[in-house]
């Protein structure tokens, strides 16, 4: 039996806490108390570090008319840290501020660099993170940790972008100590997928849906995986590589993504004689009902719903949420998915399959969220 000692005990105590405060803003000590089982000692030592840490702050709004002394709203402070989120995609850097409840403060949308290579990538993200940081600096915000989503596959301990598919001259890059050094703050990356689930998780649809899955539908195709309301990362960090499922198509084996990523649509488009150049172009050829791109996406979306119906047979989740640049294409594209999953579900399973409900920012949103999690995380550990 593991015996914790008591530093470890009252770490996993704060972090109970902590995780608590997060999701339940204006919660009392009295319901923290009851909800963990700690006893109300403890709890109110480990909000005093809190509040000596400026972590958390009392309600002034305290509610009056119950006899005896009312119970006191706690919350996490806005401004107990300010994190940066990136989204490093194969197209673009967006950069986004952040405050502690989730707040985003300012945003910016980069130029697209898909010709620049390794070196201009990482000056592009010099430069927009920068914008961000001159930004804050101006209004006197100083920043605290910076989260990066990026396509894996990641080694997140070490900081290390192993050789993400369609990503021209990334292998086996240091980005975490590269930006940690140019920056002297803490930084922390991620999958893109995964940071999405996490921005769905906190600012969408599922707030309240304990188990789900977070589909990013781009080039690459990947997933978030959120069980009993937490990120599942496995033992290596290649959770949700969807996009890695195999397809048997045209005599052989291949990768989802390599046969259903966006790339390949527009390619594909293309070969039809639709001359297209965005997903955008598609969707509005989509409402004119032109039947060869009808046909395409039809074709797409079944190799995308069958992934969907593997995955939920793995995980079981309540929800399957789909977000990316593919949604641009709308219900001729979730239909046909629905129409799968309805079709080759086994067992009674009610899962339902939608867009999700953060149309923008999603990478840079879950990547702020991310690194002030793990800032916050560390910060207790030292209280």
């Amino acid at each position: 039996m593991l015996i914790l000692k008591p530093e470890s005990t009252r770490k996993k105590n704060a972090n109970t806490l902590l995780h608590i405060l997060m999701k339940e803003d204006g919660i009392s000590r009295v319901e923290l108390s009851r909800m963990t089982s700690l006893t109300k000692t403890t709890v109110s030592a480990i909000i005093k570090g809190f509040k000596d840490s400026g972590i958390v702050e009392e309600s002034n709004q305290v509610s009056t008319g119950n006899i005896g002394k009312s119970p006191i709203p706690l919350h996490i402070r806005a401004d107990a840290v300010y994190t940066i989120g990136v989204d490093l995609s194969r197209e673009r850097i967006e950069t986004l501020l952040m405050d502690a409840q989730m707040n985003i403060i300012t945003y910016n949308r980069g130029e697209d660099y898909e010709k620049f290579g390794l070196e201009g990538v990482i000056n592009s993200l010099f430069i927009n993170i920068n914008k961000i940081r001159e930004y804050a600096k101006k209004k006197k915000i100083n920043i605290g940790a910076i989260g990066i989503g990026i396509p894996g596959p990641l080694d997140v301990q070490t900081g290390v972008v192993k050789k993400p598919p369609k990503f021209k001259g990334w292998k086996n890059v240091p980005l975490r100590s590269i930006v940690q050094q140019e920056y002297g703050v803490p930084v922390w990356i991620e999958d893109d997928a995964n940071v999405c689930a996490l921005a769905e998780k906190w600012l969408g649809s599922g707030r309240n849906i304990h188990n789900f899955i977070n589909i990013l539908l781009n080039e690459g195709i990947g997933a978030g995986v959120i069980i009993n309301d937490e990120l599942y990362q496995g033992t290596y960090d290649f959770v949700g590589e969807i996009g890695h499922f195999l397809c048997y198509e045209q005599g052989k084996f291949q990768y989802l993504e390599d046969i259903a990523g966006a790339d390949v649509l527009l390619r594909w488009a293309n070969s039809q004689g639709l001359s297209v150049k965005s997903l955008k172009s598609i969707a509005e050829l989509l409402q004119q009902d032109n039947q060869i791109a009808n046909s395409i996406v039809k074709k797409i979306a079944t190799w995308i719903g069958s992934a969907i119906v593997n995955a939920i047979h793995m995980i079981g989740p309540q929800t399957v949420f789909i977000g990316g640049k593919m949604v641009v294409l709308g219900e001729p594209l979730i239909q046909p998915i629905r129409k799968i999953v309805s079709r080759y579900l086994f067992g009674e399973q009610a899962v339902n399959i939608q867009f999700s409900s953060i149309s923008s920012n999603a990478v840079s949103s879950g990547a702020g969220i991310y690194a002030m999690i793990h800032w916050l995380e560390k910060k207790c550990s030292e209280i």
